[in-house]
């Protein structure tokens, strides 16, 4: 408690009384973020992320995309690249889902500053333009898969030529309310365990692709009376 005559310095951190009197540190302010009405404790998520067997260092930083919506984005560094998925459950198991990253990228080292420390104003501008960066550039090529591009770049609020063919709809950021929206968008051609099973944009196409030639062949034909 502040007594009169002594200084108080900002520490920065986010804390509240107990009732018995006690003050529980909550962490730290400059680490707290509030995306879509809940408030994300930043350090959490990477302590979380760094008991992953394979994770070496890790730093989690948010990025706003056009649509304005915020996401989180993980970066780690390790031996070498995991499953972005196998992350993906194993935060889920001590993560609410609004807490895990949307994407996940792997670097040899992560940025750091003149004073070791990680360089999270670094990673937050190479966020931006990794998924590009990382993705397959090879751009779809079938009807379906141009309309499917078309689609997940209205509902992730990127531009259209940044969706490869070896794209990763959650890697770009798709999210669960996200996901929704596309199968709405795409007038329930394809379903959220669809997505779930096949969240690469060329394999989902081929899926599409699939099912309509099944129906195809099932279609009776109709033949010509002479």
């Amino acid at each position: 408690p502040h007594r009169e005559g002594q200084r108080l310095y900002r520490s920065g951190d986010y804390g509240r009384w107990l009732p018995e009197g006690k003050l529980e540190f909550l962490g730290r302010r400059d680490t707290q973020v509030k995306i879509s009405g809940f408030r994300i404790e930043i350090g959490e998520i990477e302590n979380t992320l760094l008991r992953v067997p394979g994770v070496r260092d890790g730093a989690v930083v948010v990025t706003e995309r056009a649509d304005h919506s915020k996401h989180l984005v993980a970066f780690y560094s390790g031996q070498r690249p995991l499953d972005a998925n196998v992350l993906r459950d194993r935060l889920g198991e001590s993560l609410p889902e609004y807490m895990v990253p949307s994407a996940f990228h792997w670097r040899n080292s992560l940025a750091l500053t003149d004073n070791g420390k990680i360089d999270r104003k670094a990673l937050t501008a190479l966020a931006r333009d990794v998924d590009v960066a990382e993705q397959d550039h090879d751009g779809p090529s079938t009807a379906t898969e141009h309309r499917l591009a078309a689609a997940w770049a209205d509902v992730l609020g990127i531009p259209k030529d940044q969706i490869g063919r070896r794209a990763h709809f959650f890697d770009l950021g798709g999210t669960s309310l996200s996901a929704v929206k596309l199968v709405i968008s795409l007038e329930r051609a394809v379903s959220l365990k669809d997505l779930a099973g096949h969240p690469i944009l060329a394999d989902l196409a081929t899926l599409i692709d699939g099912r309509s030639e099944q129906r195809l062949r099932a279609a009776p034909v109709t033949l010509a009376s002479s």
